[in-house]
């Protein structure tokens, strides 16, 4: 049911999924390409580290081009949230917001590249559907 949730959700957005996606940096390439592991927030790279942040994560292209990052961590701690505000700083959006489509008490989150996809609203929480669906 989750990846039924985040199926849709990526359909309804024009979205197509990519293994090149690594961290927030990718978003601000002109190309589906990852980054140099040094340079790379989804490392564990010093101060850098969006690893924790980006935990179930699955990387978004729209025209070919990188577009957004969901994930579904467990938890979002201060310090994620200041990351993904220094993210912000870099010209990306993000948006958090209830349940995780991941399920298993997880939390939503989106960053995306405002250029290339003017909104995006959260997708739905596959729990919740699985509960209606019954």
């Amino acid at each position: 049911m989750a990846q039924l949730v985040v199926v849709e959700w990526a359909e309804e957005h024009g979205l197509r999924s990519s293994e090149s996606g690594c961290c927030p940096r990718w978003l601000l390439r002109n190309a589906s390409k990852q980054c140099e592991p040094d340079v790379c927030g989804n490392y564990g790279s010093g101060p850098r580290n969006d690893e924790r942040w980006l935990d179930h994560s699955i990387f978004w292209l729209k025209d070919g081009l990188p577009t957004a990052i969901t994930s579904s961590p467990y938890s979002v701690r201060e310090d994620d949230r200041s990351r993904i505000e220094q993210w912000q700083e870099s010209g990306l959006v993000a948006a958090f917001g209830g349940p995780g489509w991941y399920g298993y008490g997880t939390t939503q989150i989106i960053i995306w590249h405002p250029e290339r996809l003017a909104s995006v609203y959260l997708a739905e929480d596959a729990d919740r559907l699985l509960r209606h669906s019954k």
